[in-house]
């Protein structure tokens, strides 16, 4: 079986680490939509600046030939929170490397 690609192994680490409520694809934005594969860029030209933002360090494994799995190095996951007003849920938009790799509606904060 070959390793997890660092870009993989970051993003199911943080997917764990979240556990999210609710997942989605696309979220509204005023008049636009968002989708994941997006740009941080694209996604504050259509939603504005997020509520709040994060940046999580996650480390990045490989697995040796051996089987042994060793640490060989860190990645910068970003996390920005949309509140999103009239009555709905808050939403969490996780970036690696620039890109938009997952929306999440926090239905249970």
């Amino acid at each position: 079986m070959a390793p997890l690609s660092p870009r993989t192994f970051a993003a199911a680490a943080l997917a764990l680490a979240a556990l999210p409520a609710s997942g989605a694809d696309v979220l509204r934005c005023g008049n636009s939509l968002i989708r994941t594969g997006m740009t941080a860029a694209e996604v504050t030209a259509r939603c504005g600046e997020p509520s709040a933002k994060e940046i999580v360090e996650v480390p990045v494994h490989a697995r040796r030939p051996t089987g042994a799995v060793e640490r060989i190095g860190t990645t910068h996951i970003e996390r920005w929170t949309y509140s999103r007003g009239g009555g709905q849920f808050p939403a969490l938009l996780t970036f690696d490397q620039g890109e938009l790799e997952s929306i999440e509606l926090l239905t249970g904060r």
